[in-house]
């Protein structure tokens, strides 16, 4: 019971959700807490309150700030309550908010290297926590201090000065998320070697609350609870605006996942994290995005004539097939193929994948191919073949001649992040192979904005990183990729009709975000978001509302807010992600074609 409670005092310090680490609330009851409940469900390290606890600039004391919600009214009283690393109280104070809904509180003068944590709560609801946070008091006349025998969240000896103090030592030069050399610290970026506070060492007890000590912005790194810079969503949404957000505290399980396979196996049972969708220690994908998040490639593919696919990426001591003679019927969800390219460079070169890995006229090829159930053949597709499933002895994707496996040389280069090898003209490697175990998983490219994912005319636009990230996805919700159906119904492929989701203009984040999103970051129809409505000349133009630009921003948010609120993460409001490519059959009260613009949702103006 003490472990417990420990447990809960820990995840409510982070200030990152109310009251919620690591409870298992059924999924459909905890949607409900979502939309119904304004004060108890999660609070957010940045919440709707815009809570926020620093040190106060040039003093050895704390400064908190917050402001009400719309729902509340100016006067209305909070208590702040200021905690000690042993969560004693220190200071309890009653704050009234002014007439533009803001309050503050100052702490007194603190102890110089001792962390604070703050809760915020209603004073007709003490127990009711709506925003929490903590703070190291640095020497404000040096900011930085030795923290070399102290973990202050936990009063441990950290004599290996690892973890998030250390990182206050500003270490220059490391990457958190990468640079494991010998020469360089970057473990302990994130592990503590003798005091971590869960069971992989990490120096905030879990993976959310590690992650977002340095992601809600305060470190320097992406803050993904900023709604201003959401290129994949936001955390940071708010009630008011009727925030919809992916779970990532561990709250759910993955198997939670709309769409997915909801039993208790595998990585279905495992708690939904951040490090389900992210690898922390590097990948082949932008934004550390995991190559096979849901484990499908421990899942040897099997296609059954009556369930169809059960959706495995495993494919062992499989045959190769020339492209003069593929398969007429499906052998497996994915093939490896084998062709020799033409003498032309630039015909080979028509191929953006070939070009990019300046694959030679005339090598001879081995690629891979996936079923369309769609159109009942085989097509080309540019999935990274995974090197291994991770296990010990550890099985990885080789391609053998007689059963041996061939190695990369300077004349037989293997393209891993898209899903092909080549012999150059001379050598004959490619042409000896017969058989592969190929490990199939998803490689999404870098891009400047979501938009390149499905804009074909964008400057950098990658051919299939869109098809790629709709597969990343479907990693969990397996139902949603629709290329992919067959007549199972248990959660892994169905034959329900659905929009179609493996090509480029359709990609999943189309119309969705991957973080979270309301309507401070959401679009209409005709693709404005609030800078856009609020503009000059636009619909919610200041100048319409007496030059008050806090009016003119409130009613376009108003706007904004989706009428069904949901968990669906979606990018356009209402039945903006619906008639914003649908918009030739849009009727109002006034005329017929209402919302016709030749620009969709998602093409650049």
């Amino acid at each position: 019971m003490f472990k417990r409670e420990k447990e809960r005092e820990r995840e409510r310090k982070t200030g990152r959700f109310l009251e919620m680490s690591k409870k298992k609330f059924g999924f459909s009851l905890l949607l409900a807490l979502v939309l119904v409940s304004m004060l108890s469900t999660a609070a957010f390290a940045k919440s709707a309150m815009s809570f926020a606890v620093a040190q106060t600039a040039g003093a050895n004391t704390a400064t908190v700030t917050f402001k009400g919600l719309t729902t509340d009214a100016a006067g209305t009283v909070f208590t702040v309550t200021l905690k000690d690393a042993a969560n004693a109280v220190v200071e309890t104070v009653d704050v009234t908010t002014l007439a533009d809904k803001t309050g503050s509180y100052t702490s007194p003068v603190l102890i110089v290297g001792a962390r604070y944590s703050v809760e915020l709560a209603y004073k007709t609801a003490p127990t009711v926590i709506v925003a929490s946070g903590d703070v190291l008091i640095a020497d404000y006349k040096n900011q930085i201090i030795d923290t070399s025998d102290v973990d202050h969240s936990t009063n441990l000896v950290n004599a290996n000065e690892t973890g998030f103090e250390g990182l206050s030592k500003k270490r220059s030069g490391q990457k958190m998320h990468g640079s494991y050399q010998n020469n360089t610290n970057s473990c302990a970026s994130c592990h503590q070697t003798h005091t971590g506070e869960d069971h992989y060492l990490l120096f905030r007890d879990g993976t959310y609350s590690t992650c977002a000590a340095c992601h809600d912005g305060t470190m320097g790194a992406n803050g993904v609870f900023d709604a201003a810079s959401a290129k994949s969503g936001t955390f940071g949404g708010s009630h008011a605006g009727n925030m919809s957000v992916h779970l990532a505290d561990g709250t759910v399980d993955v198997k939670a996942a709309p769409g997915g396979n909801h039993t208790e196996t595998g990585k279905w049972a495992e708690e939904f994290t951040c490090a389900s969708c992210h690898n922390p220690h590097g990948s082949d994908s932008a934004r550390l995005l995991k190559t096979d998040p849901a484990g499908w490639i421990k899942t040897e593919n099997k296609i059954d004539p009556t369930n169809g696919t059960n959706g495995g990426m495993k494919f062992t001591d499989r045959s190769i097939y020339e492209k003069a003679s593929l398969p007429a019927t499906n052998v497996g969800d994915y093939i490896l193929v084998r062709q020799t390219l033409s003498s032309d460079q630039a015909i080979v070169d028509a191929n953006v994948f070939f070009k990019r890995a300046a694959v030679p006229a005339g090598s001879t090829v081995i690629s891979t191919y996936k079923w369309d159930y769609k159109g009942n053949k085989y097509i080309e597709d540019t999935s990274l073949w995974v090197r291994s499933d991770g296990g010990r002895p550890a099985v990885e994707t080789q391609l053998k001649a007689a059963g041996v496996p061939k190695t990369a040389t300077a004349e037989f280069v293997i393209v891993w992040k898209d899903g092909f090898a080549y012999s150059k003209p001379l050598d004959t490697t490619a042409t000896s192979i017969d058989s592969a175990t190929f490990l199939i998983g998803s490689a999404v490219d870098t891009v400047t904005n979501n938009y390149d994912y499905f804009d074909s005319a964008a400057p950098t636009y990658v051919k299939d990183s869109g098809v790629q990230m709709s597969k990343f996805c479907a990693s969990c919700h397996t139902d949603y990729l629709s290329a992919t159906y067959a007549n199972a119904d248990t959660g892994v492929f169905t034959s329900a009709h659905r929009h179609q989701t493996d090509t480029d203009r359709l990609t999943c984040v189309r119309c969705h975000y991957a973080h979270g999103t309301d309507a401070t970051i959401m679009k209409d129809s005709l693709d404005r978001g609030l800078t856009e409505l609020t503009a000059v000349g636009a619909p919610f133009d200041p100048a319409k509302y007496a030059g008050d630009a806090a009016a003119a921003k409130t009613a376009a948010t108003d706007y904004l807010k989706d009428p069904n609120p949901s968990s669906a993460l979606k990018r356009y409001t209402g039945m903006a992600v619906c008639f914003g490519c649908h918009d030739g059959s849009i009727a109002s009260d006034d005329t017929t074609w209402s919302n016709y613009s030749p620009l969709q949702p998602g093409a650049k103006k």
